[in-house]
C-alpha cells in the first residue's frame, strides 16, 4: 500500500516543485491537490505519475477529504485564493484536517513576518498570516517542519510579474524592479530547491529522524546578498549589459509595504545560508549564476 504525501498547491510553484521531487525519490506517492483537477499542469501531473485530487481551500471538508489516509503533508497557503479567503484561514483549514486525520508529519511553508519584524510600522497578510500560522501549528501538535522561503527567482521569467526581465532593441536587458537600492535581499530558488528541501525532510521523517527535525524551520534560501550584486550577477553572466529601473510604488499596499520592510528590517537577519541543517541533510542549493544560464538566459531567447 503506498504511503500517501498530500501537496496542497500542486499546480503552483511551490506544490509542484514538490510534487516532482517526491516522484523522483519514490519514498511518498504524491497526491496533488489542486481546484482543477482537468486543467493542463494537473494532466501534466497525473502523466508524471501523481495522482491529482480536487480540493478547495475555502472548504475544510473537501480539505479534510484531501488529505484523509495521508501519511504526510505539504501545506502552502494561496494569496488571493477567492474573495476574501485570507491565507490563515486556509492554513488552519489544512492543520486542523491534519490533525484529525492524525498525519503523522507535515512540512508548512512560511515566511518572515513584516508586522512582527517591523513592529507593526509595515503589514502585508500573505506574509503575516503565514507567520501566526506558524504558532498555531505548533499549538496543534502535529509533528511538523517549517520551510522559509525569500524573494522568488521565478518572478524575473513570468512575465505577469514586474520584475519580469526582458531584452530592448539595442540586446540589453531591462528589469522594472519594486526592490529597494540597498536591500539585503533574501532570495529563493524555488523550483529548484524547495522540491529537494520537503521531500528531504519527508525522507528524513520516513528514516526515523522525527526528533531530529521536529518544531525546527529552515531557509530555503540559496542566496543573500544586496539586491544590486544579484542584478550584477545576470549582467555578468549573460555578458548583456542590465538596465535596472527602480519602481517607487506598484499602487498595492501590501507589495509596497512588503519591499519596504525588506529594506529597512533585514529578512532572517544573523541566519546562515544556505541553511545548514538542511545542507546536513544532504540537500545541495542551487547558484545564483546557474538560475541565469538555465531559467533568465532561454526566457530570453539567447
Amino acid at each position: 500500500m503506498s504511503r500517501i504525501a498530500t501537496v496542497f498547491g500542486a499546480t503552483g510553484l511551490q506544490g509542484g516543485s514538490v510534487v516532482k521531487q517526491l516522484l523522483k525519490d519514490g519514498i511518498f506517492k504524491p497526491r496533488a491537490v489542486t481546484r482543477n483537477p482537468e486543467s493542463d499542469s494537473a494532466k501534466e501531473l497525473v502523466k508524471l505519475g501523481a495522482d491529482v485530487v480536487a480540493g478547495d481551500l475555502a472548504d475544510f471538508a473537501s480539505v479534510k477529504k484531501a488529505i484523509a489516509g495521508s501519511e504526510v503533508v505539504f501545506a502552502v497557503t494561496i494569496t488571493g485564493y477567492g474573495k476574501g479567503n485570507r491565507e490563515l484561514q486556509q492554513g488552519k483549514f489544512i492543520m486542523d484536517a491534519a490533525k484529525e486525520a492524525d498525519v503523522k508529519y507535515l512540512v508548512w511553508s512560511s515566511n518572515e513576518s513584516i508586522v512582527g519584524a517591523s513592529g507593526g510600522k509595515y503589514e502585508a497578510d500573505a506574509l503575516d498570516d503565514e507567520a501566526e500560522l506558524d504558532d498555531y501549528l505548533r499549538s496543534t501538535g502535529i509533528p511538523h517542519s517549517i520551510v522559509l522561503t525569500g524573494g522568488f527567482l521565478e518572478n524575473l521569467t513570468r512575465p505577469a510579474f514586474v520584475d519580469c526581465a526582458r531584452l530592448n532593441d539595442y540586446g540589453e536587458v531591462e528589469i522594472k524592479t519594486r526592490w529597494v537600492k540597498g536591500t539585503v535581499a533574501a532570495l529563493s530558488w524555488i523550483d529548484r530547491d524547495l522540491g529537494p528541501s520537503a521531500s528531504t525532510l519527508f525522507s528524513a521523517y520516513a528514516n526515523g529522524k522525527l526528533d531530529e527535525i521536529n518544531g525546527r524551520d529552515y531557509l530555503t534560501l540559496c542566496a543573500k546578498l544586496p539586491i544590486e550584486d544579484w542584478y550584477k550577477i545576470i549582467e555578468t553572466t549573460l555578458g548583456k549589459k542590465v538596465n535596472v529601473t527602480w519602481i517607487p510604488t506598484v499602487n498595492f499596499k501590501m507589495l509596497d509595504d512588503m519591499y519596504d520592510s525588506a529594506k529597512e528590517f533585514e529578512w532572517y537577519k544573523g541566519r546562515q545560508i544556505p541553511d545548514p541543517g538542511l545542507v546536513a541533510l544532504g540537500v545541495k542549493f542551487g547558484a545564483l549564476e546557474d538560475f541565469v544560464r538555465q531559467e533568465i538566459k532561454p526566457r530570453l531567447g539567447l
